[in-house]
């Protein structure tokens, strides 16, 4: 029986709705480190990433990938409790670079990352949802990126429950990055 750790990122332990808990070997996963250059400074995210904008998956920029880190995975949800469907977007068998570019198309496979796959919410095409909250209230997004121990055999368009499963299983690192959006009545009213 495999031994797990809890992931400390930041001096705080890193909990997700990811099952199953990050493992540490080969070079540290401490220093595993995911951001975006579109978000801002005080964490807002960008109305382009969100259905108020162009609703397009943002840039994502992965450093210290630790050994032997077979591929990268991302899991994006809502604060839980708050909205039904509180997963936005799962990806996964992602090649190990240090880049994952805007604009990811809502495809099952993503032939431009060699092939990575992409989850669904039911009855909607796979790929990134873009966040589309209440007005009025500010909602955390958690954008969290995975080293995987190996590539997920899981096929792409397997809902974003059954993909958070598979990722779950096979986490060496992660890392997280939480932004918020507040929907204003303004935008709402114009639906």
């Amino acid at each position: 029986m495999r031994r797990r750790r809890l992931l400390m990122t930041g001096g705080a332990a890193f909990f997700t709705g990811i099952s199953g808990c990050a493992r540490t070997s080969g070079q540290s996963a401490a220093n595993f480190n995911a951001s975006s250059p579109a978000f801002s400074t005080n964490s807002e995210l960008p109305t382009r990433f969100t259905c108020d904008g162009a609703g397009v998956s943002p840039p994502l920029v992965v450093e210290n990938i630790p050994k032997p880190t077979a591929a990268l995975a991302v899991a994006v949800e809502y604060d839980r409790g708050v909205i039904n469907e509180p997963v936005l977007w799962t990806l996964w068998n992602v090649p190990t670079q240090n880049r994952i570019p805007a604009d990811i198309p809502r495809t099952a496979t993503v032939d431009s990352l060699d092939g990575a796959r992409q989850g669904r919410r039911p009855g909607q095409p796979p790929g990134y949802n873009p966040p589309c909250p209440p007005a009025g209230k500010v909602y955390e997004h958690r954008f969290q990126v995975h080293a995987l121990s190996e590539e997920l055999t899981l096929k792409g368009g397997a809902t974003h429950d059954t993909a958070r499963d598979a990722i779950g299983n096979n986490v060496l690192a992660s890392s997280r990055i939480t932004v918020t959006y507040t929907r204003s009545a303004k935008t709402t009213e114009q639906e």
